[in-house]
């Protein structure tokens, strides 16, 4: 973002160029961009912006802006008015009919345009010369003195609208047949070399720490219900056993009916132990079971 002395620095400088002889019918001769880099750079030394595209785009934007107040102003009934701010005196029927005709100029009714007059000097085809090109230097001078005055104590005081918010279009100053400015690149590729910004390790936000929480939950809870629907399977698979343990009691040879009653509290009672049962292979049940059966009459 530019601040509002960084911009009267661009545009005092502008002036100056023009006033200089800098300005010719295709806009601003090349090197121009660098002269700006050099004015900035002279008023605020901790400054990063360039030649492109910061200053490049900006004056695009200007330029842009300009010929849409330009367009607004040769209609009649349409003016300034009389508070000073630089902001329209306008109908709402005109500027409805404004608006319609360009959409783009939708947001500019109540918007105050201090550079009026500073970007006709910049922008119209007309070329300074004589007493005009004095009056332009002046006025350069004066804008530059007043920024000057106050840019190392305000340099930061600076306050966005909502305006400074929306994306500036790149429109090129000049048309194609102006030569290309490779000093503003040298000039950028210098200070590139010689000063380097470690990038700024950003904090994680609080949407990300949530979703990082949200992430863990999720996977904790994955692992406990996988946990519990083993158990509850286990559980499962054990219910069904006790259920069927009398028949597979049936199937082993030497024991008689009593006995089986027997082992169907002592194992329906021990898990464990039913679970052996029917891991065990067949010809090793009944001597596992008549064990059993003589350890329980040892307790009682």
């Amino acid at each position: 973002m530019w601040t509002p002395q960084e911009e009267d620095i661009l545009a005092a400088t502008l002036l100056e160029l023009t006033a200089t002889g800098w300005k010719s019918d295709n806009g601003f001769r090349a090197g121009y961009l660098s002269k700006i880099e050099d004015s900035l750079r002279a008023e605020f030394p901790n400054t990063d912006l360039k030649g492109n595209p910061h200053i490049n785009s900006k004056i695009g934007a200007w330029k842009k802006s300009y010929g849409l107040l330009r367009s607004i102003m040769s209609r009649t009934g349409v003016g300034w008015n009389h508070h000073g701010d630089h902001k329209f005196d306008c109908s709402d029927d005109k500027w409805e009919r404004i608006v319609q005709a360009d959409k783009e100029t939708k947001f500019m009714r109540n918007k105050s345009w201090p550079l009026w007059e500073t970007w006709k000097t910049i922008f119209d085809k007309d070329r300074a010369s004589g007493v005009a090109a004095e009056e332009i230097g002046a006025a350069a001078k004066s804008l530059h003195g007043q920024v000057s005055g106050g840019s190392q104590v305000h340099e930061n005081d600076y306050h966005p609208s909502f305006e400074d918010f929306i994306p500036e279009p790149y429109t090129p100053v000049s048309n194609h047949n102006e030569p290309h400015d490779d000093s503003s690149k040298n000039s950028g590729k210098q200070a590139s070399t010689t000063k380097t910004i470690p990038p700024k390790r950003k904090k994680p936000s609080p949407d990300a720490e949530l979703m990082e929480f949200l992430g863990n939950l999720h996977e904790r809870t994955d692992a406990r219900l996988e946990m519990i629907s083993k158990r509850i399977g286990y559980e499962f698979d054990m219910g069904q056993a006790r259920q069927e343990v009398f028949d597979k009691l049936g199937t082993v040879e030497g024991l008689t009916l009593p006995q089986r009653y027997r082992l169907c509290n002592i194992l329906g009672d021990k898990p464990q132990r039913l679970e052996v049962f029917i891991g065990m292979p067949a010809n090793a049940r009944l001597g596992y079971l008549l064990c059993l059966i003589e350890d329980e009459q040892k307790k009682g």
